[in-house]
Order: C-alpha cells, then structure tokens, then sequence
C-alpha cells in the first residue's frame, strides 16, 4: 500500500468536491435540512470550478490530499486567517475525509504536515474553526487545541455558532 500526501493539483479538484459534499453530508446530517444538501449538490459544477481555480492560482489558499494506492481519500485547505481577529496567526480553513476514512490516521497526518508548512512560513499559531456540535471537536483537543473563542455565522440560511481552536506548533 502507498500512502502519499501531496499538493492537490488541478485534475484533484473534482474529487475534493465530492469528499467536501459527502462528509458534509455525513456530518450535518442533523445540522441542515436535505433541502440544503440537495441545492449543495446542484452547485458542484460551481464548487468544483472555484476550488479548481484556486488550486492553480496557488495564492493564499494551498490544498494538499491524502493519497492512497493512487486514489485520494481526503484534503486539507490552508493558508493566512480569515478577517482581521487573529492577525499573523495561520488557519486550516477545512479538512475532510469521507466517514469511511476516518478514524484511520488521516486527518492526524494532514494535520501534522500542515504544521510543518506554516511553521516554515514561519506562523507560531494557527486556528481551526469547527461548528458547534461537530464531534471533530475533540479529534482537535487531542491534537493540542485549545478553544478560544466562539463566532456566529449563516451558513444557508441558518445561524450556527463556529468554535476557534487555537494551535501552538
């Protein structure tokens, strides 16, 4: 078995928008209505476009998959925090696996890889945020974060609260 993790290219664009939608799915399931995950769905095609787009542009935004016997299993997007709270900080702005692939190390090595290039671009911290109710909570607190703050967001329509993990790397 090989495992690789890389930087995603252009042609991993259409496979990250289906592991996004599906762990959502999976997720959310009692988050959101099917409603939602249905016009989720009618979006791919706009999802994938703009994910492919900005994995080309290569600008503040890097995506990096999890790779195995060739097929890509998970990913991880990250660059610079969003908005202005958390100045000079780095952020893992998402990381997803399909159910069936979690629980098997992935996310810990992604993760991990990811500290090892925002260290190198010289970032002491960064953030993660998670939805409130996201069992993924704990998979962070074990990883060494540490909540910090919690954000209001409409995501479809619907008010959630988001919660701030804080990293030391």
């Amino acid at each position: 078995m090989t495992n690789l993790i890389r930087k995603a290219n252009e042609h991993d664009s259409e496979i990250i928008t289906r592991i996004h939608l599906n762990s959502w799915r999976t997720t959310y399931n009692n988050f959101f209505s099917e409603d939602f995950f249905n016009k989720r769905e009618l979006e791919f095609n706009e999802r994938n476009t703009k994910i492919k787009e900005t994995i080309i542009n290569d600008n503040d935004c890097h995506y990096i998959v999890y790779e195995e016997n060739k097929n890509v299993l998970g990913f991880l997007c990250y660059g610079t925090t969003r908005g202005n709270k958390y100045n000079g900080m780095g952020e893992i702005y998402s990381i997803y696996l399909e159910e069936r692939n979690q629980r098997r190390g992935i996310g810990t090595k992604l993760i991990k890889e990811t500290f090892k290039f925002l260290k190198q671009e010289k970032y002491k911290k960064i953030i993660i945020r998670c939805l409130d109710g996201n069992p993924s909570f704990k998979f962070y607190e074990i990883l060494g974060g540490k909540k910090i703050d919690s954000e209001i967001h409409d995501v479809g329509g619907k008010t959630v609260i988001e919660n701030v993990y804080e990293f030391n790397i």
